[in-house]
C-alpha cells in the first residue's frame, strides 16, 4: 500500500482503517502458508537432499518437513496444515496494516502542520513532500516494535505447535513475559529504514515518475507501480 497526502483532500479515518484492515486480512490468507513453508524450512536442522540419497526418499523427507502430522493426509488436508497459529497471525497482520499504513498518513499530516516549511525549505517542493511521507513511515515503523510479541508468538506456533498445548494465551504470555521482546533493537533498526523506504519510495514514483501533486488522486495502476517501487527500495535497504 503506497502513502496518502492530505494536501489537498484526504480520505476519511474510516476509509484508512478498513482498506489497511482488509489488506492485511488478504495478505494473510494469501501468504501466510509461503511464510509457514519458509520457517520450518529455517528451522529444520537436517539436510534433505542429500549426495547418493535417492530423489524419491528426498522428497519424502521435504514432505515429512513441510507437512509434519499432516504429511500422510490429503492435499486438502496439507494445504490447511500450513495455517498453524492463524489467530496470532491475523491479530499481528491486521494490527500492523491498521497501524502502519492507517497511522502513517496521520504522522505525515502533523508532520506537514509542524515542519511543513522546514521539509519545503530544507528539500525543496518535490523534494521535502517525499521526505515528510518518508519520515512519517520511518516514525510508525519504529512504534511497530509494540507488536513483536504477536510475531514471536506466530513464529512459534508455525515451527513448534507442541509447546503450546495446553497453555491458553494469557499462560504463554505470563510464561514467556518480555521474552516476546526479544530481539526488539534489531526489530527497530530494520523497520526505521525500511519504512522510510517504503513510503518515501512510493512518494518518489507518484512524485517523479507520474508527476502527480495531490497523491491521493493516483489511479489504481499508478498506486500498483508506487507500491511496488516502495517495496523494492524497502527491500533493498531492510
Amino acid at each position: 500500500m503506497s502513502p496518502t497526502s492530505g494536501k489537498k483532500y484526504s480520505e476519511s479515518g474510516t476509509a484508512r482503517l478498513l482498506g489497511a484492515g482488509t489488506s492485511g486480512i488478504l495478505e494473510l490468507f494469501t501468504f501466510h502458508p509461503v511464510d509457514t513453508v519458509a520457517k520450518r524450512l529455517m528451522s529444520n536442522t537436517e539436510r534433505i537432499f542429500v549426495s547418493g540419497q535417492p530423489l524419491r526418499q528426498s522428497l519424502g523427507q521435504l514432505n515429512q518437513v513441510l507437512f509434519r502430522d499432516a504429511a500422510s493426509k490429503a492435499t486438502i488436508s496439507k494445504y490447511l496444515s500450513l495455517f498453524p497459529g492463524l489467530g496470532y497471525a491475523a491479530g499481528y497482520k491486521v494490527a500492523q496494516r491498521i497501524y502502519k499504513f492507517g497511522g502513517q498518513p496521520v504522522v505525515r499530516d502533523m508532520l506537514e502542520r509542524q515542519s511543513g516549511q522546514w521539509f519545503t525549505r530544507t528539500f525543496g517542493e518535490r523534494n521535502g513532500k517525499a521526505m515528510m511521507h518518508a519520515t512519517a513511515g520511518s516514525l510508525i515503523g519504529i512504534g511497530e516494535v509494540a507488536l513483536l510479541p504477536l510475531d514471536v508468538l506466530k513464529i512459534k506456533r508455525q515451527i513448534n505447535p507442541e509447546a503450546f498445548r495446553g497453555r491458553g494465551l494469557f499462560k504463554i504470555v505470563a510464561d514467556e513475559g518480555m521474552a516476546l521482546y526479544r530481539g526488539a533493537g534489531w526489530t527497530v533498526m530494520r523497520n526505521a529504514p525500511g519504512s522510510f523506504a517504503l513510503f518515501g519510495g512510493s512518494a518518489v514514483v507518484k512524485e517523479f515518475a507520474f508527476g502527480l501533486e495531490d497523491y491521493n488522486k493516483a489511479t489504481f495502476v499508478q498506486n500498483f507501480f508506487a507500491s511496488i517501487g516502495g517495496a523494492v527500495a524497502s527491500l533493498t535497504v531492510s
